[in-house]
């Protein structure tokens, strides 16, 4: 995906969301900076199912 597409999907995580706006801007600024222009993602999940064992 492209550095801003990523930039996009990142800004959801909840630790972004809360910071102050200013701060929010330069974190974001700091990744823009560094991320190449098309970043792999592995959007893999890993699912646990947990059961009740009854006794």
């Amino acid at each position: 995906m492209s550095a801003g597409d990523h930039l996009g999907h990142v800004s959801t995580v909840s630790a972004y969301p809360v910071l102050p706006a200013a701060e929010r801007a330069e974190v974001f600024r700091r990744m823009a900076r560094v991320l190449p222009e098309v970043a792999e993602m592995d959007a893999g999940r890993t699912v646990h199912l947990a059961r009740r064992c009854e006794e």
